[in-house]
């Protein structure tokens, strides 16, 4: 269910995260977006804000657009009520299913607002994780920044 999900706790638990939905908006594809998801500049796109907490802990506060057109009818009721990772709703309601992402990483600070989502002090530092997720046919299907805490998370990927 969270296969694309690189963050884990450094107690080495398996923890599945519990999201909180902060936001949902209509917006238009800005240069980079429109790239990422094969697009236009200025097409509409659905952006989705929420918080990945563990335990009660906000530790991810996630940032996803979604070409509008590939997902007529999303609100926020719809996202709240499946119960299930993003990737399972795309499959699940859209038929979208995810089958690879790429991934660039970087350090950043937090900026107030993500602070105050992340409950930690401003210029806190992040790890921000901008993906890619791409469907069958190598079709884009989202883009997604995610800002994370690392106080006791750490970025984990396998190499086989």
């Amino acid at each position: 269910q969270y296969r694309f999900l690189r963050v884990m706790p450094d107690s080495g638990e398996k923890l599945h995260p519990h999201s909180v939905f902060v936001d949902l908006r209509k917006g238009k594809a800005n240069a980079e977006v429109a790239r990422a998801l094969g697009v236009k500049a200025g097409s509409p796109v659905h952006v989705v804000k929420r918080v990945l907490e563990f335990r009660g802990r906000p530790v991810i506060l996630d940032e996803m657009v979604l070409a509008a057109g590939r997902f007529p009818g999303l609100t926020m009721a719809r996202l709240e009520e499946f119960k299930g990772s993003m990737y399972s709703f795309y499959e699940a309601v859209y038929g979208l299913r995810m089958i690879r992402a790429e991934e660039r990483i970087r350090a950043v600070a937090a900026g107030e607002a993500v602070a105050a989502h992340l409950r930690v002090p401003p210029a806190t530092p992040l790890l921000c994780v901008d993906r890619i997720a791409f469907t069958y046919g190598d079709m884009p299907v989202e883009w997604r920044r995610g800002l994370c805490l690392t106080d006791g998370f750490s970025y984990y990927n396998e190499l086989a």
